[in-house]
């Protein structure tokens, strides 16, 4: 069999028991069996039963330490990638041995055994004496991560900071509140450039805004600006336009000119074609009516194709006063995207900057408006979602455990 292991070590029955027993090692032991996590180191191990020679066999080229990956997955050779987070050892042992005789085609499932050798860290941030990565272990609570990361920061028990750090994150707190203020406006000015509007809407949560006149003042001279200069554009194109149409019209009635006189020749040439058959005629006379009527001929086809070349030229106008339109809303939507994105970080900088605020009012003792005192909030991030916790809240290995000292309203 092409994927049986290299080299093959027997076991005795009580050896085999002893191993058996290792199946879920780690998660028996707990009121509730252990879910493996992201970043969980694994040590698995694969026996199967070799009737032949009465005799248990490991597969030792299978075995060794795995580690559950970032999406989830222990990527297990033979089997490939295996959904392991949130499954037991248990589970996944059966999991891994299944798809082992699925996939090999055995007549029974080797036996599986799933370890955690080293569980994936816990991660504690906020308002604690030492934010940062720990390692995770069984029957883990909120408290004891707060332990692990030196106790919860409080205003009591926090060193003293003096009042012109109060001044200083609370200037700073302005600053971003001034820039959130003005890009709310730019925000809003793209959006009316976006919808043809001549009147920038002025979102409701600034109408307190103590600079909202002038900063709208110029954010209206930047759109009437760029108004001018797209018309500019536009009249030029429509100019140019006007001009190629009139060129049209002249070779259409240059063309209507040399046609009368095309026809004109044409009889002219035939009835002396006929003359000269008769002996009437010349035929030097017909070689120049001749060359009269190729002359007219070729500055018809002149005619014809300095028209359409001219029509050429207007299907080409409008489409680049097409592609200018296109890029004028293409850049307005690329720039709205990026004061989106400038917004979002700066409410994120600003929901950080009133946590210092706040913090360095409880420990300055400088008051602020509506503050009755200060507690603690606690939360877990789990798989990209906050869960409100308290102290005695389980905690699992990958969690964020996260302290927020906060004023009451």
């Amino acid at each position: 069999m092409i994927f049986a292991p290299d080299r093959i070590r027997s076991l005795t029955r009580p050896a085999l028991w002893l191993a058996l027993g290792l199946v879920g090692l780690g998660t028996v032991q707990a009121a509730e069996p252990y879910a493996l996590a992201v970043s969980d180191k694994l040590n698995i191990r694969v026996v199967q039963w070799k009737a032949a020679d009465s005799e248990f066999a490991e597969w030792t080229a299978l075995a060794g330490e795995y580690v559950v990956g970032a999406d989830g997955m222990v990527n297990f050779p033979v089997v490939g990638p295996t959904e392991s987070a949130g499954k037991t050892g248990a589970e996944l042992a059966a999991t891994l041995g299944t798809a082992l005789q699925q996939t090999l085609g055995l007549a029974t499932a080797p036996t599986v055994t799933v370890e955690v050798s080293q569980y994936g860290p816990i991660y504690v941030s906020g308002d604690v004496g030492a934010p940062g990565e720990y390692k995770y272990a069984p029957n883990l609570t909120v408290i004891k991560a707060l332990t692990l990361a030196g106790g919860a920061r409080g205003g009591t028990d926090g060193v003293s900071r003096p009042e012109r750090e109060m001044l200083s994150t609370t200037g700073a707190l302005d600053v971003m509140q001034d820039e959130y203020h003005r890009l709310m406006v730019r925000r809003a000015r793209l959006d009316a450039e976006l919808a043809g509007q001549t009147q920038i809407q002025i979102p409701p949560e600034l109408k307190d805004y103590r600079d909202l006149d002038n900063v709208v003042a110029a954010e209206t001279a930047i759109m009437d600006a760029q108004k001018r200069q797209v018309e500019t554009q536009s009249r030029s194109f429509t100019d140019q336009m006007a001009l190629l149409k009139k060129q049209i019209e002249g070779f259409e009635q240059k063309q209507a000119s040399t046609e009368q006189l095309l026809a004109a020749a044409r009889t002219q040439l035939d009835k002396i074609t006929g003359l000269s058959d008769d002996g009437l005629a010349l035929a030097s006379r017909v070689a120049s009516l001749q060359t009269n009527v190729g002359d007219l001929e070729s500055r018809l086809l002149d005619s014809q194709t300095a028209a359409l070349q001219a029509q050429q030229d207007i299907a080409g106008v409008e489409r680049e006063q097409a592609r200018l339109s296109d890029q004028r809303i293409s850049d307005l939507s690329l720039e709205r995207q990026t004061v989106d994105g400038q917004i979002a970080a700066l409410q994120l900088k600003i929901a950080t900057q009133k946590g210092l605020v706040q913090e360095a009012a409880v420990h300055t003792g400088v008051s602020l408006p509506s503050d009755n005192g200060s507690s603690y909030r606690y939360a877990i991030i789990r798989d990209g979602k906050e869960i409100e916790a308290d102290l005695n809240t389980a905690v699992a290995a990958g969690d964020v455990v996260v302290a927020r000292l906060e004023l009451a309203p």
